[in-house]
């Protein structure tokens, strides 16, 4: 069954983009989260590093693309996918 993948990204993580287009671009960030949609849910062998948030935060998940952490909440429906990206930011400061 096709599913939609609906792509949203918060303020604090569309500020990040803004301010470090050097780093990595919003088209980047979207090829990583389509890709762990794809390894989350079609269970495909994808080379992004996803890993899954514990406690309170079971419904995050993390990418990991070199010192840049991409913190994502994946929301499932029956026919749509929706990926908000909350935060982008360097591993130091993205958890707090």
């Amino acid at each position: 069954m096709p599913r939609d993948v609906k792509l949203t990204y918060l303020k604090k993580a569309k500020k990040f983009l803004d301010k470090n287009p050097r780093l990595i671009t919003e088209n980047e960030v979207d090829i990583l989260v389509v890709k762990l949609i794809q390894k989350v849910f079609l269970n495909r062998d994808t080379n992004v590093d996803v890993k899954q948030l514990q406690g309170d935060l079971k419904s995050y998940y993390r990418i990991r693309k070199g010192n840049l952490r991409i913190i994502v909440q994946i929301v499932d429906d029956e026919v749509i996918i929706e990926a908000i990206i909350n935060d982008i930011g360097f591993r130091g400061d993205v958890y707090k």
